[in-house]
């Protein structure tokens, strides 16, 4: 059987391994609503290298034939891992990078203006900070106003008594996962996560061994959240490494964007070389590029196209909303709305109801992006 799409997926700014990602692709094949007769197949994950886990999925038509695609994922999870921890000092680390450094890049002005929600979000763990610290104060007052104690000896205990509450709070709203997403986009764009540089430039040889080696019709880079930025970066590189990608003859080229983040990166003053691979990518003009951010989703940008400019060669950039909404019960999007980690996750996982979004189409069925990017150009019939 012919190989009909290589998918390189990349993940958001999770620890979770390849596993983890192998189970929800399982889940949404296996929770989708089919067309049709069409039969979709997930087979196992293996171990392809030491930075690329990869499946095979295979997917039949209601006509019998059967495609093949190949999903790989990119791996920067073990990196993530590394600035993951949730201790205080961390803790405080991150907020200090958030609202000291971010802010001098201006970063949290424009994020306030174009996505206020998304920067509130991201100050939960300041506002469970203050919270928690302005009511211990006031128990530590009414216990000083009945038993008088020393000022010294109310702040060393108020202060005991604030920090346990605080992480225990925290710890329970889990509102920090951003606020970890915020402050390492800060340090790898000043630079100082150079594992992540290295990672890129491997991810980046990967993809183009890869594509050389491929007789498939698409080549699909996809990337979640922060994994946007990921994708961006490894695939500039990759075309600057192989400015033949995309041309005639050869596997089309496309990137697939789900809940993307990428001015959090392009807003950093620091941040000069993504930016020019920014550039680099829309000048590439076999480059189809297609964007699904959710309007609702407090974690991502939908308000801003990721591609931030439609100045350049590459002129198939499209940003869709994958309207979610439109996928469910009105009790059951009300409930994902609820839980804004959960729905920011929720671009992985499979629809309710069949005919709209659906990330398993997206990868695994016979229409390319550069297919669907030629449907919409097509005229329609008056």
């Amino acid at each position: 059987m012919s190989l009909h799409r290589q998918v390189f997926f990349f993940g958001g700014f999770d620890p979770r391994s390849p596993r983890h990602y192998h189970r929800l692709y399982r889940a949404a094949v296996r929770e989708r609503q089919p067309e049709a007769s069409e039969q979709v197949k997930v087979g196992p994950r293996q171990e392809a290298s030491a930075i690329r886990d990869e499946w095979d999925v295979h997917w039949q038509a209601p006509d019998g034939e059967t495609r093949l695609t190949r999903y790989a994922v990119m791996r920067w999870d073990d990196i993530v891992l590394q600035h993951w921890p949730r201790h205080l000092r961390q803790a405080l680390k991150d907020l200090y990078q958030l609202h000291v450094r971010a802010q001098l890049h201006g970063v949290l002005t424009r994020v306030r203006r174009h996505a206020p929600n998304m920067r509130q979000l991201a100050q939960m763990p300041l506002y469970v900070a203050s919270g928690t610290a302005v009511g211990v104060a006031l128990v530590m007052s009414l216990l000083s106003w009945l038993t008088p104690l020393p000022a010294w000896l109310a702040a060393v205990l108020g202060v005991a008594a604030w920090l346990p509450l605080w992480r225990t709070v925290e710890k329970r709203l889990d509102g920090e996962w951003l606020l970890r997403l915020y402050a390492f986009v800060n340090a790898f764009a000043e630079g100082r996560v150079p594992a992540m540089e290295a990672r890129l430039d491997a991810l980046a040889d990967e993809l183009v061994q890869q594509a050389r080696q491929s007789r498939a019709r698409e080549l699909l880079v996809v990337g979640h959240s922060v994994g946007a930025i990921m994708a961006v970066s490894v695939l500039a590189r990759a075309v600057q490494k192989a400015p033949e990608l995309g041309a005639p003859g050869g596997p089309q080229i496309a990137l697939l964007t789900l809940g993307h983040c990428t001015p959090l990166m392009v807003w950093q003053l620091p941040a000069d070389k993504f930016r020019e691979e920014l550039v680099r990518l829309r000048a590439h003009a076999p480059l189809v590029w297609w964007d699904f951010t959710a309007p609702a989703d407090w974690a991502a940008m939908a308000q801003i196209p990721p591609w931030m400019d439609g100045n350049g060669a590459a002129a198939q950039l499209e940003a869709r909303s994958p309207r979610f909404h439109q996928q469910m019960s009105p009790e059951a999007y009300a409930q994902l709305r609820r839980d804004r980690h959960r729905l920011h996750m929720h671009y992985l996982h499979a629809p309710e109801r069949a005919g709209g979004y659906d990330p398993v189409t997206l990868t695994a069925g016979p229409l390319t992006l550069a297919d669907r990017q030629a449907a919409l150009a097509k005229p329609r019939a008056s």
